[in-house]
Order: structure tokens, then sequence, then C-alpha cells
């Protein structure tokens, strides 16, 4: 484990260590690391995550970081989610579930609780007998400061300058 002897942060190693094992995961220095890089709330890409470690363990690789990442998505201690331009964002899950409203127009972002989309989950199972996996929601539309600003119908994505489009809705 990373020597650091305050106090919050050998409690905060120890709580990660109890969740990894909760998990059915190994406690190793990386996978530490990993959970370490992230901050309560948080969306972090698997670049900033590696950024993160690489400046406290330089002997991390880029690889073992996405594939803890991975691992982590499997055993439901990170959420993955799209928030716009096609990046993974991760989070890490804590007990309370939440879902983000994500303007097209402006890329700002807001905090939808869970309460509105357990209907979703629990209308889904009822009308077909399927169980969503609804655990990071994003939903994609217009704020209310832009709705205000007027030209509903026309849509501007916000791009990150590669000239990159947010994703669109994809059916199976």
């Amino acid at each position: 484990m990373p020597d650091d002897s305050s106090s919050p942060a050998k409690d905060r190693h120890g709580a990660i260590a109890t969740r990894l094992r909760q998990a059915g995961q190994r406690v190793t220095l990386p996978r530490i690391m990993i959970l370490d890089a992230f901050t309560p709330g948080a969306h972090l890409t698997a670049e900033e995550v590696f950024g993160r470690v690489a400046r406290r363990a330089p002997e991390i690789s880029r690889s073992t970081v996405y594939r803890t990442l991975e691992t982590f998505r499997q055993n439901g201690i990170v959420s993955e989610t799209d928030l716009g331009h096609g990046v993974r964002h991760f989070e890490l899950l804590e007990t309370r579930r939440h879902h983000h409203l994500v303007c097209h127009r402006c890329g700002g972002q807001a905090e939808l609780d869970d309460v509105l989309v357990a209907p979703l989950r629990d209308a889904v199972a009822r009308h077909h007998g399927f169980a969503a996996d609804i655990e990071h929601l994003a939903i994609f539309g217009t704020c209310a400061t832009c709705q205000a600003a007027g030209d509903q119908g026309g849509r501007r994505p916000v791009t990150t300058g590669r000239g990159d489009e947010p994703p669109r809705a994809r059916t199976t």
C-alpha cells in the first residue's frame, strides 16, 4: 500500500482494500493506486486515471490501468458512461446511484437522481421481462438555459475541437 502517514489516507486505503475484497478481487498496489485516483463524484477517462496513477507510481503501466478499470467495471466497483464525444468516463460507484443530463448545446451537465430512473427500470422489467443494468445513465438534450436562449431547432453539438459530435442513440 502507498506509504502515507496521514490518518485519512490510511482510512481511505483501508476502505479501498475492503471494497476490493468484497468484490472478490485481490488487494494489490496497482488496484489500490487506481481506485485511489478517484475522488468522490469524479468522472475520469482511462487516460486521466493513468495520469494520476503515473505521477505517484510510474511503474504501473497504461495497459494495467485499462485492464484494471475493465475488471472494476465488470465487478461493479466503477461505472462506465459516455458523457459525450464517444469518450468513456469512469466513476467510482458509491452507495447512491445517480445519472446525468448532458446539454448538446453548451456541454453542461446536471446530476439526475435515480428516483426518476427507477420507474423506467421497473417498467422495462414488467413490460419486457428484461433486467436492465441502468447503473449510470447519460441523457442528452437541451438545458433550460440554452432553451431560454432560443434557437431550439438548431442543435449545435458541443465538440472537443477534433470535429467529433456527441454519440447518436444506438439500437440493437
